[in-house]
Order: C-alpha cells, then sequence, then structure tokens
C-alpha cells in the first residue's frame, strides 16, 4: 500500500495546480473588464448590465448543475466576481 503522506502530498500537489488555474482565470477575468471599462467609458455606457448578469447567473448554475458544484457556491462566487468586476469598471459607483 502507498503511503498516506505520499497520496496526501500528491493530492495537495492537485489542489495547489487547481488554485493556481482558478487564479489564473481571475486574472484573464478582470483584465477583460479593464478593457470593457475602456469600450463602456468611450461609448457612454453604464457600468450595470443587470440582464447580462442574469444571464452569467443562468450559465453558472448551469455548468455548476453539470460539473457537480453546489450550485449556491457557484452563484456565490459570481456575485463576488460580479461585485470586484463593477468595482474595476466603475470605482466610485460600488
Amino acid at each position: 500500500m502507498t503511503d498516506p503522506t505520499t497520496i496526501i502530498g500528491e493530492v495537495r500537489h492537485a489542489i495547489d495546480e487547481a488554485d493556481a488555474i482558478l487564479l489564473k482565470a481571475l486574472a484573464a477575468r478582470f483584465r477583460a473588464v479593464r478593457h470593457m471599462r475602456t469600450v463602456k467609458n468611450a461609448a457612454h455606457l453604464e457600468t450595470e448590465d443587470r440582464s447580462r448578469e442574469q444571464v452569467l447567473k443562468d450559465v453558472w448554475r448551469k455548468k455548476a448543475v453539470e460539473l457537480d458544484i453546489p450550485v449556491e457556491l457557484a452563484l456565490l462566487i459570481l456575485d463576488c466576481v460580479l461585485v470586484e468586476s463593477k468595482k474595476i469598471q466603475h470605482p466610485d459607483s460600488v
């Protein structure tokens, strides 16, 4: 039998890799949000788009079910991401 310490180390390494992927994905998303800020400002558009947020929530809900992630957790994460996205797009509005 494999030593549990070895297995724990391997699993922790997999977790660390997944965490790095999550952070890289957030960084990519926030880079896109900063670009969106530039586009919206140039077009004199509002920061908040409730219909877009609803579409995102529907997509995240469906994807969470497909990936066997608790829907409540996925939507909580999305809410946090949206708050930060709004701060990036218009720091004075949040």
